[in-house]
């Protein structure tokens, strides 16, 4: 029997049976077996491009900006915190996120604050938490005020918008070594915008001279109101903006400026973060589990074995190269490290994991198999995945494990 619990992220399909211990299959049992599948996601990067007012009239959006980036960073880490409960310091939870901004009063190049001018404003990080995060909140701050407007410098922001998104994703190629540098400065070329904008536009051509590109999401958007109002609930979408912010047609979804409260700047999308327990204990033997983790994703390249991911045991119990299908319908079969050895016992028993390799095992440290968050009779997962292994590639993973003896 196989009974089938899914992980977290996503829930793919359960069979049933035995099991075959032949190339890269579940492992072979005469009892009961249970079967975990959820989704990995490998190393991504995130980059911003915020056009940011820089005039007088913009003080007050500028700080609300800041305080939006703060909260929702904030709220980002309380939530991945509450994600990962508990939290393994042997496990990573990477991040590689820029930003650029644009003052569109000053034209060009000389007008952005981005990685280039302060590396501070790429985070990179294996983990999502610690002193890194603050660095990196301090130097939006600082980008965020970086370039008040000159007395008198006409306030470009479409043109200014349209130009930097051509930069960025490659519509044109830079026109200077400043240009270049901000390129080198990013992960690449994909990116979101947020419009934080109080003043109207003074672009030299109409409105929609400067078409609003589709291939980035706008995150958030708050433009000048088509006429004097009082302050509304940032929350409604859809207040009329000036009819040259409305000509640009990037701004639909735009709440018009000023509003109370703006902390919608960026999108949150939280998963379903609750505990699946085990109705049996898995089954252990001298600390190795009674499971096999394959992993699956699309095209050829090889297993990541950097970071733990092998190829599969063939019938003969030689690890060998296998992709199911060919030509665009390939897939890859990896199978994922469990430890062995010194690495598998302090896996095992040490929280710091101190002579761990990148794998996975089967915990018993008891800081991170809290059976007070199951029923009585059910079992918190021990699987324990250290140092990247689960990281490694965005692909599809099924652990079939047998069942401790009822």
């Amino acid at each position: 029997m196989l009974t089938c619990v899914c992980g977290s992220l996503a829930s793919l399909a359960c069979s049933s049976g035995s099991g075959s211990s032949a190339y890269g299959d579940a492992p072979g049992a005469s009892g009961a077996q249970l079967r975990w599948d959820f989704v990995t996601r490998g190393p991504s990067s995130e980059t911003w491009l915020v056009l940011v007012d820089d005039t007088k009239a913009g003080a007050g959006l500028r700080e609300a900006l800041a305080q939006g980036f703060e909260d929702w960073d904030a709220e980002l880490a309380q939530h991945n915190e509450s994600c990962i409960p508990p939290f393994d310091p042997a496990a990573w939870h990477p991040i590689d996120r820029s930003i650029v901004f644009v003052h569109p009063s000053t034209p060009g190049v000389a007008g952005y604050t981005s990685p280039a001018q302060d590396p501070a404003l790429r985070l990179q990080a294996q983990q999502l938490f610690g002193a890194e995060r603050a660095r990196w909140m301090d130097a939006v701050r600082a980008g965020i005020e970086a370039q008040p407007a000159a007395p008198g410098a006409p306030f470009q922001a479409l043109a200014a918008l349209a130009d930097a998104e051509s930069l960025l994703e490659g519509s044109r190629p830079p026109q200077s070594a400043e240009e270049q540098a901000v390129l080198d400065a990013l992960p690449g070329p994909q990116f979101v915008e947020v419009l934080a904008l109080a003043t109207e536009d003074e672009s030299p051509g109409e409105a929609r001279q400067y078409p609003h590109t589709q291939m980035h999401e706008v995150l958030g958007a708050v433009l000048p109101a088509a006429e004097q109002h009082e302050a509304s609930d940032c929350s409604q979408r859809g207040v009329p903006t000036t009819p040259r912010y409305q000509a640009y047609g990037g701004s639909s979804e735009a709440q018009a400026w000023p509003c109370e409260q703006p902390d919608f700047f960026f999108t949150r999308h939280w998963s379903d973060c609750s505990t699946r327990c085990l109705a049996q204990p898995i089954a252990v033997d001298a600390g190795t589990a009674q499971c096999r983790i394959t992993a699956s994703y699309p095209g050829s390249d090889p297993c990541p074995a950097a970071l733990g991911w092998l190829d599969p045991l063939d019938a003969h119990g030689t690890r060998s190269p296998r992709v199911d299908g060919s030509g665009t319908k390939a897939t890859r079969v990896c199978e994922i490290r469990q430890l062995e050895g010194p690495a598998l016992d302090s896996c095992v028993n040490q929280l710091d994991c101190a002579d761990c390799e990148p794998g996975w095992c089967a915990t018993k440290v008891p800081e991170l198999v809290p059976q007070n968050r199951c029923a009585s009779g059910k079992s918190y997962p021990p699987w324990r995945f250290v140092l990247g292994a689960d990281r490694a590639h965005d692909a599809e993973v099924s652990m079939v494990c047998n069942e401790a003896p009822r």
